[in-house]
């Protein structure tokens, strides 16, 4: 689900992620995700990094790990402290 510039990311039934931050990094798409209940309306405190790929039109996203996490967050946390260290911008943005 889109709504405005911020992105809910559904991976399965029960899967919702929400994109805090998104960066291009040697031409690489990744986006920090918090995870958000099943009804939209809270977030889990529970978050992970992926990269984006395409295939045609589809895009599908893979869970970063390792060295590639450690050099990637570094550089997409100043985009998302904000919302980290004050999570109810967070919620006024799921409740609009």
């Amino acid at each position: 689900m889109e709504s405005g510039l911020y992105t809910v990311v559904v991976f399965d039934e029960n899967d919702k992620w929400f994109v805090i931050a998104e960066k291009v990094i040697d031409g690489n798409k990744y986006s920090y995700l918090i995870r958000v209940n099943q009804s939209e309306d809270d977030f889990i405190d529970e978050y992970k990094v992926v990269r984006s790929y395409f295939d045609g039109e589809d895009e599908y996203m893979d869970e970063v790990n390792g060295d590639d996490l450690k050099r990637v967050v570094s550089i997409l946390v100043p985009e998302a402290k904000k919302y980290i260290e004050h999570p109810e911008l967070l919620k006024e943005i799921l409740n609009n």
